[in-house]
């Protein structure tokens, strides 16, 4: 699962999330679609409350308030 890991960081640490029909000035090389995420995936932001239940297929991804990931793991 961690090589898993490394390569969801590698698709997303910088990048925005946006929705599907959400129109950005942002480069497309920058922007990651939310409907991209594999399922079971959960988006925390700054102080989001998380359970503490371990789920070894779900991606944690923590973004900054503006939605730019700043690291994604599995667990």
């Amino acid at each position: 699962m961690q090589a898993q890991s490394e390569l969801w960081e590698q698709r997303l640490i910088g990048k925005t999330l946006v929705q599907d029909n959400a129109e950005t000035v942002l480069d497309e090389q920058k922007t990651f679609k939310i409907s991209e995420l594999p399922p079971g995936h959960r988006i925390l932001p700054p102080g989001a409350p998380q359970t503490r239940d371990f789920r070894p297929d779900r991606l944690n991804v923590f973004v900054t308030e503006d939605y730019v990931v700043e690291k994604a793991y599995f667990s």
